[in-house]
């Protein structure tokens, strides 16, 4: 595979770091039960006081959706813009909830003040006081971070490539991996480390290749002792792909040899493909949701479980993945209606650890 070996950003990535897991905070260990999270936008939360409470009753771990990216909280060089996030955190915090962060790097949240950079010297220092002021802001607040968010390339057998083409690829080659692990980790030691990526739940060639590739750059990172804690499964769960139960108890065992725990980020059903009713699209998502937990649970628990939302009132895959006949996408564990759907009782029960 193009773009990634063994050894491929070793030598620039720095050393000093221990590689074992740093301590999860008091409230994520100290749990009865696999927490259970969501991610709350921002935006929706003045005036909604339902919205709001329905992640003060049913979450443990209420986490921003889209106001800790880079573009969002430093739009330009000069600006920077923590309002949003610490809105959400604080919000979290107030009500007893833990919180967590997304993210460090992620391509599709580059700001195009950091894409006119072209000296790699530069790229770095700015992605390194990035995330150092970022993760030193939210030391103790957030429970974890994603700190590289989908650098996994997105068909690696047809692009022949093992790392998404990105501004920090072409400009600081595969070792700002490296460098954002090293940076986020000198900012906050005890907040729990992720690389989080999607399709690493289902069945074929594809989606091997994609786990294979996530296990190497853990085995990199470790290799040049630096902190990986845990890896992010986003969940996004498709009505028309078979969820591989036992790559995924293969893949959770690997991590586990590795020191590396196995976090779900993003659960939620792109249903597009299911049948054009509430209630059989119902039924699929809580098979799929049902086949997922299989997975996750077969050969230990996850570290812990959040959805991308929690309601299909507001769900991203209304606009970016809509159903071609027309019908209303049906996502998330509660409906447009703020009321929990059926396999929302199956997960938490699912959820409980004996």
């Amino acid at each position: 595979m193009a773009g990634l070996t063994r050894r491929s950003f070793l030598a620039a990535a720095g050393a000093g770091l221990a590689v074992a897991a740093a301590p999860i905070r008091p409230a994520l260990a100290a749990a009865t039960r696999v927490p259970f999270g969501a991610a709350i936008q921002n935006e929706l939360m003045n005036g909604q006081t339902a919205y709001r409470q329905l992640f003060v009753d049913h979450c443990d771990l209420v986490m921003p959706m889209n106001a800790l990216k880079f573009n969002l909280l430093r739009p330009t060089e000069a600006t920077w813009n923590f309002a949003p996030a610490d809105r959400v955190v604080d919000f979290a915090m107030a009500n007893g909830k833990t919180s967590r962060g997304t993210c460090h790097v992620w391509w599709g949240a580059t700001p195009d003040w950091v894409k006119a950079i072209e000296s790699p010297s530069e790229a770095e220092r700015v992605l390194i006081e990035h995330i150092e002021r970022v993760g030193d802001r939210y030391k103790g607040k957030l429970i974890g971070w994603d700190v590289v968010n989908e650098v996994v390339a997105n068909d690696p057998l047809y692009e022949n490539r093992s790392l998404r083409d990105t501004y920090w690829l072409r400009t600081l080659g595969p070792r700002h991996i490296a460098i954002a692990f090293k940076a986020a980790a000198n900012a906050d030691p005890e907040a729990q480390l992720a690389l989080n990526d999607y399709d690493l739940e289902f069945k074929g060639p594809h989606y091997d290749e994609r786990r294979t590739i996530v296990l190497s750059i853990v085995r990199q990172l470790q290799d040049a002792n630096i902190r990986i804690d845990a890896v992010g499964m986003q969940g996004h769960l498709y009505a028309d792909k078979v969820i591989d139960v036992e790559a995924i108890d293969r893949f959770h065992r690997d991590l586990d040899a590795l020191g590396v725990k196995l976090l779900v980020t993003e659960l939620d059903v792109i249903d597009c493909k299911s049948p054009p009713d509430a209630q059989s699209q119902d039924k699929t998502a809580a098979a799929l949701v049902s086949r997922f937990l299989d997975a996750l649970f077969a050969f230990k628990r996850p570290e812990l479980l959040v959805c991308w939302g929690l309601t299909d009132r507001y769900s991203w895959i209304n606009e970016v993945m809509p159903r071609p006949d027309g019908m209303a996408s049906r996502p998330l564990p509660f409906d447009r209606d703020l009321s929990p759907k059926p396999w929302f009782e199956m997960l938490q029960k699912r959820l409980l650890v004996s």
